[in-house]
């Protein structure tokens, strides 16, 4: 007998040896990002945990992937109620256990309670999802990092970055591990600035989350005199990073070249501390490619349970794929 038990968090041993896991979507959990509602799916068979399916809730405007202009205005107060399985800060979708077509049909069939559209965020593309539409997510730049990393780059690129991290040298760098609370409040503010000049806009994180995911992350800290300007969140493990956040004081960003010291300084401490693999994140990929970033694919699946309505979404599906101009 198979059935299927909702609860308000992933349990703590949800892929317990990945930086992204449990610990990381129960602190963001306890944030209380507005406008997102959080939950878990747990599937048994005779009493036995087989799945464990992370899922959450938020109105999706429908230009969302849309790059700047009169159409993105238009349809900006246009916003459909969703049931993601997924995690809102994590690029990849990711289903613990069994992922057979009858567990799949059984969560699906509790989402459509909670919303009229279900769809599955940053997935591959083997899921077996009848009847769903697939359409094309943000790939992930991912970067591996041989001891030799430097030595292996051509010679223009290596002197091109090296020149982009010598315009932060007159900067105070500081490296911790988590974050201290003196700080706290001024890289909200710098998260809010680059959210604010940013074309994508899927969430819009709060100071809580900061403060709970601080013991699970390691952040890089750039100083102007006494005044933090710049900062990346980094979480970590002795195989992977994850980059997650940055922030930049816009005013001061393009003279030190914040954003390219900030990521040149997360493959820095990769190569220092052994650890093989960047997951650099969505968007801005010219500079990532630059570094020998390889680009994992991702794709959404979505139905919505009215079969008249999910026709047309399928017609308007290149609504809810990235942009051209997204992909540079």
């Amino acid at each position: 007998m198979i059935t299927i038990e909702r609860v308000s968090q992933v349990p703590e041993d949800f892929l317990v040896d990945n930086p992204e896991g449990g610990a990381f979507y129960r602190a963001y959990g306890r944030a209380g990002i507005p406008d997102f509602e959080l939950g878990c799916f747990i599937v048994k068979r005779a009493s036995r945990p087989v799945t464990t399916a992370p899922f959450f809730i938020m109105k999706l405007p429908l230009n969302t992937m849309m790059p700047p202009g009169f159409l993105k205005t238009l349809l900006g107060r246009i916003a459909l109620r969703v049931a993601f399985v997924g995690h809102p800060s994590a690029d990849v979708g990711r289903i613990q256990g069994e992922q057979s077509a009858e567990v799949l049909e059984l969560i699906n069939s509790e989402l459509r309670k909670l919303a009229p559209l279900v769809s599955y965020k940053g997935f591959d593309g083997s899921l077996g999802l009848a009847k769903f539409n697939k359409v094309i997510g943000l790939p992930v730049p991912v970067l591996n990092l041989p001891p030799d990393y430097w030595n292996r780059l051509k010679h223009k690129v290596r002197t091109d970055l090296k020149r982009k991290l010598k315009a932060s040298a007159g900067l105070r760098l500081l490296e911790t591990d988590g974050l201290p609370k003196e700080h706290l409040q001024r890289v909200y503010e710098l998260y809010r600035q680059t959210c604010d000049n940013a074309d994508i806009q899927f969430e819009q994180l709060n100071v809580a989350y900061f403060r709970e995911s601080a013991p699970l992350s390691k952040y890089v800290l750039y100083f102007e005199g006494d005044l933090l300007i710049g900062f990346h969140q980094l979480l970590c493990s002795k195989q992977i990073m994850y980059c997650k956040y940055i922030g930049m004081d816009y005013g001061k960003s393009r003279q030190y070249k914040l954003y390219f010291a900030l990521m040149l300084q997360a493959i820095n401490i990769c190569i220092r501390d052994g650890i093989r693999q960047i997951d650099f994140g969505v968007t801005s990929y010219a500079f990532k490619r630059h570094v020998g970033s390889e680009m994992h694919q991702t794709f959404n699946y979505f139905q919505h349970r009215n079969a008249w309505v999910n026709a047309l979404l399928k017609r308007l599906s290149f609504l809810l794929e990235p942009d051209e101009s997204e992909l540079r």
